[in-house]
């Protein structure tokens, strides 16, 4: 996506293998932008209409070269088959979810989630477990497990990850739940409870600095 933007404005780079030269002495040439909506945030909207909700996600751009865009194949697959991550990790939160949801998910290339803003597989784990499903942590596959989920009896950890909040949001439109540290999602998407709202559900956040009033 740098290459297809800096080629758009007028720079010319050279690209061989895993090697990029851009010469020096260039110049951009300016011209107006077409901003293009996030996938992998929408893919926590569109995740809605599989928990019983009608939901129409517009903004995003069919041609697009970002990797999360395979979200919308995913969601008509998972449950069905294997999916692997390895060129979307982002999606792996809000895909543990549904296959919690869907009694099944099965997940591969899934070593590198360690390495995100949590531990996302592990952190997923502990929390969907909460829900009761089972989910089982291998070398470089997760797979997912419930027989119905519930509301959980303990509050849910956002273990400092934005995309691990809102994905047990997602989760707890169905099914109810508080999930502590919610603050996490000003990384990405600081409206996002307000975006639940106005969809027509019911999100109550109570911020640290009330807390401390």
């Amino acid at each position: 996506m740098t290459i297809q933007v800096l080629s758009e404005y007028g720079i010319k780079l050279n690209r061989k293998d895993n090697i990029i030269e851009i010469p020096g002495s260039q110049k951009y040439a300016p011209k107006n932008a077409y901003i293009e909506g996030d996938y992998s945030n929408a893919a926590f909207f569109d995740a809605l209409n599989l928990l019983g909700h009608n939901v129409t996600v517009t903004g995003l751009n069919e041609n697009s070269l970002q990797g999360d865009k395979i979200y919308k194949e995913y969601l008509k697959l998972i449950g069905k088959t294997q999916l692997a991550l390895d060129d979307c990790p982002d999606l792996a939160p809000i895909l543990f979810a549904l296959g919690a949801e869907m009694g099944y998910g099965e997940f591969t290339g899934t070593r590198r989630l360690k390495l995100k803003e949590s531990d996302r597989g592990r952190a997923m784990a502990e929390e969907l477990e909460k829900f009761g499903a089972t989910v089982e942590i291998y070398e470089n596959r997760i797979t997912v497990k419930a027989e119905g989920l519930h509301k959980p009896g303990e509050t849910l950890k956002s273990h400092s990850d934005h995309r691990i909040v809102m994905s047990l949001s997602i989760l707890c439109t169905k099914y109810g739940g508080e999930i502590e540290d919610i603050e996490a999602v000003n990384k990405s998407l600081p409206d996002f409870f307000e975006k639940l709202i106005r969809l027509g559900l019911t999100a109550e956040v109570e911020s640290k600095n009330n807390e401390n009033q």
